[in-house]
């Protein structure tokens, strides 16, 4: 588990896209694949190989397409100060939370914290139920109108200025789909198939995800 330190762009904005897209369906495959793969054979490394790379350009390709375009940094802010008054409309207080997190965020990055001070951080009371209050926020406002055609409009203005970045940013995201498909699908054969849940705390609003037109 990792606390996210608030961004310029806005870190509930900023989850709500990124946990959605498929750069961060193949974050979490990786983390759960990472066990499975010696199990697996050499098949699976392969995918997992192409996964990673993939994954790396669409990385760098979003981080260029938002360095390039300041006007998505505050579409991201905007989305933000959004949903965080959506939040508290219903009646949760999410400034609050996310105060609690950067403060203990601030708190690890103190080079004299040992290992286990840094797991008291992380598991401790206050830093656990902002988290839980924060995921309860985002479930509560997750099919917010509103809300869902201000990120659909900032997924589509990302994925125009992506495009101009990378001419087959398209293709690297139909492919990440498919590898996805595929690893599901192995898994499966393992036992069960794989659930896709990335291991920060901050869940996607459920937004759909970058998808290539």
């Amino acid at each position: 588990m990792k606390i996210r330190s608030r961004s310029v762009a806005g870190l509930i904005a900023a989850a709500a896209l990124a946990l959605a897209s498929p750069l961060a369906m193949a974050q979490g495959m990786g983390q759960q694949g990472q066990g499975g793969m010696g199990m697996q054979g050499g098949q699976s490394g392969n995918l997992q190989m192409e996964m990673q790379q993939l994954q790396q350009t669409l990385a760098e390709t979003q981080q260029q397409a938002v360095e390039n375009n300041p006007q998505l940094e505050q579409k991201l802010e905007d989305i933000e100060n959004l949903i965080l008054d959506k939040m508290e409309s219903a009646g949760y207080q999410p400034r609050r939370d996310l105060e609690t997190l950067e403060s203990a965020e601030e708190r690890m990055q103190d080079p004299d914290l040992s290992a286990e001070q840094r797991q008291e951080v992380i598991q401790s009371e206050d830093v656990q139920q902002a988290q839980m209050n924060l995921q309860e926020a985002q479930q509560a406002v997750a099919q917010d109108q509103e809300i869902r055609e201000a990120q659909q409009s900032l997924r589509d203005d990302l994925m125009a200025a992506m495009r101009q970045e990378n001419a087959d940013i398209d293709d690297v995201i139909q492919r990440m789909q498919s590898l996805q498909q595929q690893m599901q699908q192995q898994q499966g054969g393992q036992g069960g198939m794989m659930r896709l849940s990335p291991s920060r705390k901050f869940g996607p609003l459920k937004t759909g995800g970058l998808r290539a037109h």
